[in-house]
């Protein structure tokens, strides 16, 4: 208390009582709770990053092959500097703009204790190029380039990626904004595993051939569950910080349903203190422009409070299957408070999408497509209490309505170039949905013996209420595929085409993280139960499904058999509950109401996990085998248009995975992926197999390099490839053939720009997307593109 007195006074002297420096605000920080335990430096930096919220810059070299005593008990951050670097050689020197820089210590001039407050405050030197810099993301978690060392996404706490028992994957901010990624299913396609189904609205992922669900830090947004138009895939990566990829059936961390494929946590970009004013301009060939602003910083002079603002919009004139253009408009503002152990996070966003709908054209006039207006908000609060304990609250609302605007027209005979009329029908829909998401927990650390327990205990409870939906379907025209032969597409007489519908979920959930030695334990167990009712639209009664529910557990190991190498092995369990809310015949009973059992998904994975030159390259290598069980069919129909139905036998996938990204050397960075899929649909007695759509080998590098010399500073490119062997197309007995795809780009930054020439599809090759269809026309993947962004931060 003495020190932390003296140096406020040093404080107040230094300012001539006026505002703060840098310094001082850093200095003064209130102190905090840490339990890190020793080792490698660069690994203890990375937690002390995530845990202390400040940033940290520093070339590698400086830690390589050094230790670190750890940290426990209470410290403000510069006390606690010192104590991690010590014995190291090191200091660590508070930057003017906030943060630290470290560097070796001054055997001149030795500081006295503590080294980092005493430290005078440093300008930023432009003409050093730091190799690493270490800022904790939203959710605590640290990137480094294309490699990040820590996630939530998997536990729900921040842990060091190398301690997860399995396959966690990370798209980097770097790394999107690397590869001039466009859109959240850009920025996945280099994962090992992952399939893209983008048509139109319809938009999703598949991981290890398996629908995976996509969430918003942690949560749900919205009715997503059902509303693809709302779907989290939308979001701009203007306002995207990073992209987690799960591997696995973790229904508990999903809260609820999916598939055992795995799922997709967005993290957003929180306010921070480090001021950011960047403005991206971004335009292509084929009619795409894009034009982002990120503006973040500080309110108050010590930090507490922080603001961020994202504005975000774009427009395709060329989207694929219209003929006019898909356009987007995102605002998210949002409001930082961190003090004494409470960090509280509370923004609002709006976006509006016209995107096409998908399928065969035409789609001409300039109102035709699918318009989703969403407008919601969401709030993120934690506290911290002595003794290494903590609570936490978060949730999120949204609202979206939808217009859809639209042609329906009969394929064509033999091919032809769309002069040939046909028969069209226009068709109009409308419709209003809602949905709010809340999680509580709490969470702490402690001790039996010489092993350490991380455990957290919580609800998640999730609501979704879909209106009646409106539809008018006009008469049909003969319209060839032309813009000009197709009249406007009314929607005065829009009448209830189904019924409205209500969803409830909660999920209670027990996790223990278990440390000892080299040992790490992640075990957890949930609860899940589901009601849902509908509205009939011929009776008007109201039909309401028992509640359903599940129990569910998941258990994982990992072994740190070297500093450098860890293995890991688990067993995780999904499922997806089923309702049905219509009259069917099930297991020979008489028509009527079914609550079905819920489909069994389970998971085992084992692999290994590598930190390699010095932790500046991650690799992670795993097998698998998946499989997703009674999963409702519906095969026949009795003489009163009842179904029969019966539950399918196991969909199963055994494969392995290979992912590599770090900087193997200054300036050069790397990301490459290969998978391997012998997926295998279920088989019901007597019917005809869908051939599988998941491609047997997939594999994708990107590699990018910084020019190092003096006269070149600024100049960089990169270049990549992405290939796949083929795979059956669902329209009958037709290939898809394999394929090679290459991109590359040319970029020059300075302090205050950057500028990025890119190349997609560098040699204009006929390729596919997954899921290609081509008998209906989808899944074509568009020729070389040219894209030029600009960044400028002001």
């Amino acid at each position: 208390m003495a020190a932390r007195v003296q140096i406020a006074c040093w404080c107040l002297a230094s300012a001539g009582f006026g505002a703060p420096s840098p310094v001082c605000a850093q200095s003064t920080q209130l102190v905090k709770s840490y339990a890190i335990g020793a080792g490698k430096l660069s690994l203890i930096l990375a937690a002390f990053a995530a845990k202390s919220g400040i940033s940290l810059a520093y070339d590698p070299a400086l830690v390589k092959d050094k230790y670190s005593p750890g940290l426990s008990g209470n410290h403000a951050v510069a006390d606690a500097l010192a104590v991690l670097l010590s014995g190291t050689g090191l200091e660590a020197i508070a930057k003017a703009e906030g943060g630290y820089i470290l560097r070796t210590r001054s055997l001149q001039q030795p500081a006295p204790y503590p080294v980092a407050r005493a430290a005078p405050v440093i300008a930023w030197d432009d003409s050093v190029l730091m190799e690493m810099t270490v800022f904790p993301g939203p959710d605590g978690s640290v990137d480094r380039g294309f490699v990040a060392t820590n996630s939530s996404s998997a536990s729900r706490t921040n842990t060091l990626l190398s301690e997860l028992p399995q396959s966690v994957q990370v798209v980097t901010q770097e790394l999107m904004t690397n590869q001039q990624s466009q859109s959240v299913l850009d920025a996945l396609h280099d994962v090992s595993g992952v399939n893209i189904y983008n048509i139109g609205v319809d938009t999703s992922v598949y991981i290890r051939g398996f629908l995976a669900p996509t969430r918003i830090n942690g949560l749900q947004q919205g009715p997503s569950r059902i509303d693809s138009a709302a779907s989290p895939l939308h979001t701009p990566l203007a306002a995207i910080e990073r992209i987690d990829v799960v591997k696995g059936a973790d229904s508990i961390v999903a809260n609820g349903d999916m598939e055992p494929g795995g799922l997709v946590n967005i993290i957003t970009k929180q306010p921070q203190a480090e001021p950011v004013r960047q403005l991206t301009l971004e335009s292509g060939t084929q009619g795409h422009q894009r034009i982002a602003l990120d503006l973040t910083g500080a309110l108050s002079d010590d930090n507490v409070w922080t603001h961020r603002v994202i504005l975000s919009g774009s427009q395709d004139s060329d989207a694929i299957d219209r003929y006019d253009s898909a356009r987007d408009v995102y605002f998210a503002p949002s409001l930082g408070y961190r003090h004494d152990g409470t960090i509280a996070v509370a923004g609002l966003n709006y976006q509006r999408n016209l995107l096409p709908i998908g399928g065969k054209g035409p789609y001409g006039q300039i109102t035709d497509g699918l318009q989703s207006t969403s407008i919601g908000g969401s709030y993120d609060v934690q506290q911290k209490f002595d003794g290494n304990w903590g609570v936490q609250s978060k949730g999120n609302y949204m609202r979206t309505q939808l217009s859809a605007r639209s042609y329906y027209c009969v394929q064509s005979a033999s091919p032809d170039d769309g002069a040939m009329p046909r028969s069209c029908q226009t068709r109009a829909q409308a419709s209003t949905s809602y949905g709010w998401n809340l999680e509580n927990n709490v969470h702490g650390t402690f001790h039996t013996g010489p092993v350490k327990h991380t455990v957290l205990a919580g609800v998640a409870v999730n609501y979704s209420w879909f209106a009646v939906p409106l539809a008018e379907i006009g008469p049909a025209v003969p319209a060839t595929l032309s813009r000009d032969s197709l009249p406007e597409i009314p929607s005065t007489k829009l009448t209830p085409y189904e019924p409205a519908s209500e969803l409830y979920y909660t999920n209670w959930f027990l996790q223990d993280q278990l440390g000892w030695r080299r040992w790490h334990l992640l075990a957890n167990i949930g609860y899940t139960r589901a009601w849902s009712h509908s509205a009939d639209l011929q009776t008007a009664a109201v039909t309401s499904l028992h509640p359903q529910s599940k129990p569910i557990y998941n258990i994982g190991l990992s072994y740190q058999l070297t500093d450098n190498v860890t293995l890991y092995a688990n067993r995780q369990k999904s499922f997806v509950l089923q309702a049905q809310a219509s009259g069917i015949r099930y297991d020979d009973g008489p028509p009527g109401l079914y609550n079905l059992p819920p489909t069994d998904g389970k998971s085992l994975e084992a692999g290994v996990k590598l930190n390699l030159l010095d932790e500046r390259l991650m690799l992670t290598a795993s097998v698998f085998r998946i499989e997703h069980a009674k999963v409702l069919y519906a095969y026949a129909y009795d003489a009163n248009n009842n179904e029969f139905t019966a539950l399918l036998p196991a969909t199963t996938n055994r494969g392995a995975e290979f992912d590599l990204s770090g900087s193997p050397l200054p300036g050069w960075n790397l990301t490459a992926s290969y998978s391997y899929n012998n997926f295998r649909y279920a088989q019901p007695p007597g019917f005809y197999v869908q051939p599988s759509l998941i491609s047997r080998h997939q594999a994708s590098f990107w590699s990018s390099y910084d020019l190092q010399s003096a006269a070149w500073r600024g100049w960089g490119y990169g270049v990549g490839a992405s290939a796949r062997s083929g795979y059956p197309s669902n329209s009958g007995n037709m290939q898809i053939g394999g394929q090679v795809s290459v991109d590359a780009n040319i970029r020059y930054a300075s302090k205050l720009w950057s500028l990025t020439l890119g190349a997609r599809n560098l040699f204009n090759r006929h390729l596919y997307g997954s899921f290609a269809n081509l008998d209906q026309g989808i899944g074509f993947e568009p020729g070389r593109v040219f894209v030029l962004t600009g960044r400028y931060n002001f």
